[in-house]
């Protein structure tokens, strides 16, 4: 099945279930089962060949996030408990943040671990493990992870997370690069802009919000740059105009 012609934008190949995506040559990845003469799509996605690897996978248009080991994850704590926080990472699942895993060494008589982390706060964290039996384990432990302080929470499509973050970080890269924010990219649909001017702030969110809405299309990171190039060298040229006609004046 192939998006509506006539767009403007060229748009990845969407499959339905049952749907072949390839032949036998490939291995099948996620959303992908094999049958006898090749590989079958099992949901409505987009397909992705890894011509490399010789994997095919495809990507739900919708769904719930599901938690894997090594994701990155923005979560809200919902409940403190005596040695450990329940979190809210916007998946069918609740997951849990051990005090260890926070670098906490708690007895429970004396430590209160709101100290550390209260119900409302949010937290960038890492999926330890998860066996759909237990609930996801995290850590806060490393690099740019832990209680995230300032900025606003975007919520995105799970599924469209990879196409902010780009191939090998490609996209993400670009924007940390171009755009006057910062942001943190939760692979459960949660993304984090913090920035000192709303305006940037704003336009950051728009540029989330587009790439979301066109994640499935050709060129995306293109389109994306070209946006981005003109609003800062226009914001630029105001700035020098505006310095040298200040000067023309104090020269006057």
């Amino acid at each position: 099945m192939k998006l509506s012609e006539g767009q403007t934008t060229q748009a990845r190949e969407v499959v339905v279930p049952g749907e072949k995506v390839a032949d036998q040559g490939f291995k099948p990845g996620e959303g992908v089962y094999r049958d006898a003469d090749g590989l079958y799509s099992s949901l409505l996605g987009v397909v992705e060949r890894d011509e490399a690897r010789s994997v095919v996978r495809v990507r739900a248009l919708r769904g719930q996030y599901i938690p894997h080991p090594e994701d990155i994850i923005i979560g809200k704590v919902i409940e403190v408990g005596l040695t450990d926080w329940e979190v809210d990472i916007n998946s069918p699942y609740m997951a849990k943040l051990d005090a260890r895993d926070a670098g906490v060494e708690v007895d429970p008589i004396t430590v209160d671990l709101r100290r550390y982390f209260d119900v409302g706060d949010y937290l960038a964290a890492k999926v330890v493990a998860f066996d759909r039996v237990t609930p996801p384990s995290l850590t806060v432990m490393g690099k740019g992870l832990g209680k995230i302080r300032g900025g606003i929470i975007v919520s995105v499509i799970p599924s469209r997370v990879p196409r902010i973050i780009g191939k090998k970080g490609s996209m993400i890269s670009m924007l940390d690069k171009m755009l006057k924010v910062h942001l943190v990219v939760g692979q459960n649909g949660c993304v984090v802009v913090q920035g000192s001017d709303p305006d940037e702030v704003a336009f950051a969110v728009s540029i989330i919000r587009k790439i979301e809405a066109e994640a499935y299309t050709y060129g995306l990171t293109d389109r994306i740059k070209e946006i981005l190039t003109k609003r800062y060298e226009n914001q630029n040229g105001k700035d020098s105009t505006g310095v040298a006609s200040q000067r023309r004046r104090c020269k006057e």
